[in-house]
């Protein structure tokens, strides 16, 4: 199972620059018939990349969480899937290209510098907080997705408004696809996020006997999701559009990656994984 997970491992970088370079033509608008095609491929590789998760994690005993390598490869493989949901419910297949880079990247460091031997959190052999941090890490996900959409949107606009125009940006779908494609990413984070963080007060609950313990980070997640839950409702209400709504969002995940390094990385906390 081991030498299986570690081949698996290596090859998800291949595989993972393959559908990059998928969606690369079909975001220049070559070989147009693979688009059709994309639903079978992004379930071949998220079901190869959840089979290797799997095997990880049997291998450890765990969910394979406990390292920052751990992370990236989960990171890729949330990635992918939130950008998968996002395609077949708002059916734009061409910014696939900006999400699968990173996903890339994050893959390739962790199949490079996977260290095996070491001692992971006991915590996660619980089935509960597994799941809790399974729905949290794919929830942020889905704000950090949001925040790219917010961001091609931006920089789309301002070359439209300045009549600046290139073969990237005559790519782009447009304003209020990009538009679409932010809040569908929103409205996936703050549903799975709030999930993922009711699950976690249960398991406090149970565990500590406090369903609001007194940890950083338990705290920063509670307000993260209620800000974002806050503002896609006061936005919906005032009828937020355009810009504005991208501006909002591109500085409120700024906000939210400075907080969180913050308290993440300096602060204790009952829960780090390592």
């Amino acid at each position: 199972m081991l030498q299986l997970s570690e081949a698996i491992g290596v090859m998800l970088p291949v595989l993972y620059l393959s559908v990059t370079f998928i969606y690369g033509f079909i975001f220049f608008g070559e070989f147009r018939e693979l688009e059709l095609k994309t639903p079978v491929i992004l379930t071949v590789l998220l079901g190869i990349h959840g089979v290797e998760l799997v095997l990880k994690g049997m291998t450890l005993g765990i969910v394979p969480f406990s390292t920052l390598l751990d992370a990236f490869s989960f990171w890729a493989f949330s990635l992918t899937a939130v950008y998968f949901f996002i395609e077949l419910t708002v059916r734009v297949k061409s910014t696939g290209l900006f999400v699968l880079i990173p996903a890339f990247f994050l893959q390739l460091l962790s199949s490079l510098f996977y260290d095996w031997h070491h001692t992971p959190n006991p915590m996660l052999t619980n089935p509960i907080f597994m799941v809790h941090v399974i729905f949290t890490i794919i929830g942020y996900t889905a704000i950090c997705v949001s925040s790219l959409y917010s961001l091609l949107y931006i920089m789309l606009n301002q070359n439209i408004k300045h009549h600046r125009f290139g073969r990237v940006y005559d790519k782009l779908p447009s304003l209020s696809t990009l538009e679409r494609l932010g809040m569908r990413s929103v409205q996936v984070g703050i549903v799975l996020l709030g999930f993922g963080i009711i699950l976690g007060h249960l398991r406090a609950g149970s565990l500590l006997d406090s369903y609001w313990p007194s940890d950083p980070k338990v705290w920063l997640t509670d307000m993260i999701w209620i800000c974002y839950l806050l503002g896609y409702g006061i936005a919906r209400l005032k009828n937020w559009r355009g810009r504005w709504m991208a501006y909002l969002s591109l500085f409120s995940f700024a906000g939210l990656v400075l907080i969180t390094v913050t308290v993440f990385f300096l602060l204790d906390s009952f829960h780090h994984f390592n």
